[in-house]
C-alpha cells in the first residue's frame, strides 16, 4: 500500500502506522506574478474530459508504476473544489496531449500534463503548462505547483526552462513496512 505524495510536515502519522519512505518527488513552483508566454498550439478547456482518452494516453505516455487508472484520473479533477482540464486536438477527433490544474485561492495545482508519445517533442506539453498557468492566474492563484519524479530530467527540464523553481523540501511517497 502507498501514501498520496506528502509533506514532511505530513508524513508522522504514517509513519507511526508503520510506513516508510519509498520515492521521494521534486516539489516545484511557478510564481505566477510575471508574464506568462502563450501555448504554441491551440489548448482548449475540455467541458466534458474524455476520461477513456485521457486514459489511453496516460497509459503510452508513463511507465508502469505512474500509470493513472479511471479512479485516480477522476480524483485528479476533483483534489480541488475547482479545476479544469486542457487537451490539444490532435486532428483526428481525438486528443494529443491533456492537463489537469486544480484551483486554490493562493496556490493552484498542477495535478497531470500528458502528451501522446507520438506527438511528444513538438511542445505540446509546454503549450499545456502555459495554458494551465494562465488559467491558475485567471482564477486569482498567485503561484502554481507541482510534483514529479527527480530522476525525469525531461519534465523537470521543461518546467524549469518555463520558470519553475524546485523548493527545498521534497514530497515522499510512503509504503507500508
Amino acid at each position: 500500500m502507498l501514501s498520496s505524495p506528502l509533506s514532511r510536515s505530513a508524513r508522522k502519522p504514517w509513519e507511526n502506522a508503520g510506513f516508510v519512505d519509498y520515492i521521494d518527488l521534486a516539489l516545484m513552483r511557478l510564481s505566477l506574478d510575471a508574464s506568462i508566454p502563450a501555448p504554441q498550439h491551440l489548448v482548449a478547456r475540455a467541458e466534458k474530459p474524455d476520461l477513456d482518452a485521457m486514459l489511453t494516453i496516460d497509459w503510452s505516455a508513463f511507465p508502469e508504476f505512474w500509470r493513472f487508472d479511471h479512479l485516480a484520473l477522476v480524483e485528479s479533477t476533483q483534489a480541488t473544489s475547482k479545476s479544469s482540464v486542457f487537451v490539444i486536438k490532435d486532428g483526428e477527433l481525438g486528443i494529443a496531449g491533456f492537463a489537469v490544474v486544480g484551483y486554490g485561492h493562493a496556490i493552484s495545482y498542477l495535478q497531470r500534463v500528458a502528451v501522446e508519445p507520438r506527438w511528444q517533442g513538438q511542445g505540446m506539453g509546454r503549450s499545456l503548462i502555459r495554458a494551465s498557468a494562465r488559467s491558475a492566474r485567471r482564477h486569482g492563484s498567485r503561484a502554481l505547483l507541482l510534483n514529479t519524479q527527480f530522476d525525469n530530467s525531461a519534465a523537470i527540464g521543461l518546467y524549469e526552462a518555463e520558470g519553475y523553481t524546485q523548493l527545498p523540501e521534497s514530497l515522499a511517497v510512503l509504503k507500508s513496512g
